[in-house]
C-alpha cells in the first residue's frame, strides 16, 4: 500500500460495520474512530421492538441510538429519538444533530444524583463559547436509569432534524445510503447543579464525530408511534 493510501486509511473514520469493536485503550481528544452498527430493542408489554443507528467506541465512551420513521424524508420535519447510554465517569455527554459544536441542535444530558434521574437540555451555540437554551427543539424524556456503571437516557427530539442557522440551514439526510454526520463530547468534570436543565456545564475534556447513512434506525410509522407512546418515564 503505496503512503498516501496508508494515510487516507488512519485519517478517515470507520463508517459502519456489523457490530461494535472496543478499541484497546481509552479515547483521546479528537478521536473521530468509531463503529456503527444497527441495534434492535427487545419488545416488552405494548412497547414494540425499535431499531436504531447505533455507534460505539469503546467501553470508556457512551454509546449512542438514533431512531427515526421510515416514512421521514428531507422536505419536512419530523421527530427523532436519541438514547446515551453513558459511563458513570462522565458527569455530561453533549450529542451535535448537525456534526459540530456550533449552529446545529445540541441535546446535552447529565445525572442528577444517584436516583437514576438525567437532567436533558435543548442548546445552541454559534461560536465556541458555552452553549445557550435553544428553544427550536423541544425534547421529551421516555426513560432514565442508572446503576453502578452506567447512566442513560432516551428522548424524543422535536426540532433536531430540520434547523435553521446563519449557514442558511441544516438537516439530517433521510435518502437511503445517504451519510448524516454527528458529533459528540463528553466531560468528567462535574455539574454544577445537576438538578437543573438550564444551567451551566464545564467544558468538554473530549469530542469527536461520525459519519453514517440513518437506514440502521428507520422504523416504520407506526411502530415509532406506538413506542413514543407506550415508552414513558
Amino acid at each position: 500500500m503505496h503512503l498516501p493510501s496508508l494515510v487516507a486509511f488512519f485519517a478517515a473514520p470507520l463508517l459502519a460495520a456489523s457490530s461494535p469493536v472496543t478499541p484497546s485503550s481509552e479515547i483521546e481528544p479528537r478521536q473521530v474512530y468509531g463503529v456503527t452498527s444497527k441495534y434492535c430493542s427487545t419488545a416488552s408489554g405494548n412497547v414494540p421492538s425499535l431499531c436504531f443507528l447505533q455507534y460505539y467506541t469503546s467501553a470508556t465512551a457512551p454509546t449512542y441510538r438514533i431512531a427515526l420513521p421510515s416514512d421521514a424524508t428531507n422536505n419536512a420535519a419530523y421527530d427523532t429519538i436519541l438514547q446515551i447510554i453513558s459511563p458513570v465517569a462522565q458527569t455530561w455527554v453533549g450529542f451535535a444533530w448537525g456534526g459540530g459544536m456550533t449552529n446545529n441542535p445540541l441535546t446535552v444530558a447529565w445525572p442528577n444524583g444517584n436516583s437514576g434521574q438525567v437532567s436533558v437540555s435543548s442548546r445552541w451555540s454559534a461560536g465556541r463559547t458555552t452553549p445557550g437554551l435553544y428553544s427550536g427543539a423541544t425534547l421529551r424524556t421516555l426513560s432514565t436509569a442508572r446503576n453502578s456503571t452506567h447512566w442513560t437516557v432516551e428522548v424524543v427530539c422535536t426540532g433536531c432534524s430540520r434547523w435553521n442557522s446563519q449557514q442558511n440551514g441544516g438537516r439530517l439526510e433521510t435518502q437511503s445510503g445517504s451519510a448524516s454526520t454527528f458529533a459528540w463530547a463528553i466531560s468528567r468534570t462535574a455539574v454544577p447543579q445537576p438538578s437543573n436543565p438550564s444551567g451551566s456545564f464545564p467544558v468538554h475534556n473530549n469530542q469527536g464525530m461520525f459519519s453514517n447513512a440513518l437506514d440502521f434506525g428507520k422504523n416504520a410509522r407506526a411502530t415509532f408511534t406506538q413506542y413514543v407512546q407506550n415508552k414513558r418515564s
